[in-house]
């Protein structure tokens, strides 16, 4: 993703990027780091783990933060952003899709429409 340009560059050019969502360089540079935690994280996950999060364990959490230098809780942090992602796509997915698009972004936040 690094290779793509810088992040605030890269979130313009996304179809929600424009919709007049300003995040300051701060936000940014926090979630650029968050990025960049959860990469290493899933530098310590196996395939296996990789190809279904489903699978990680307690016991596989320990490893994976220990391996990775970050603690428990962000390796529980990664898994349930990836969970939050799986479901916003199977959202999108859905029947009517613009119907289902304006349930997604109440989620979001108050102050985005379609």
């Amino acid at each position: 993703m690094n290779k793509l340009g810088p992040l605030k560059q890269i979130m313009q050019m996304l179809p929600l990027g424009g919709l007049g969502v300003e995040l300051s360089d701060s936000d940014y540079q926090m979630t650029k780091d968050r990025l960049d935690k959860f990469r290493v994280i899933m530098d310590s996950m196996t395939q296996d783990e990789l190809n279904d999060p489903k699978m990680i364990t307690a016991s596989r959490i320990k490893r994976i933060s220990l391996g990775s230098g970050t603690s428990p809780e962000n390796v529980k942090e990664l898994l349930k952003a990836h969970q939050a992602m799986q479901k916003a796509i199977k959202g999108m997915r859905g029947g009517a899709g613009k119907m289902n698009m304006k349930r997604l972004m109440k989620k979001f936040g108050p102050g985005m429409k379609m």
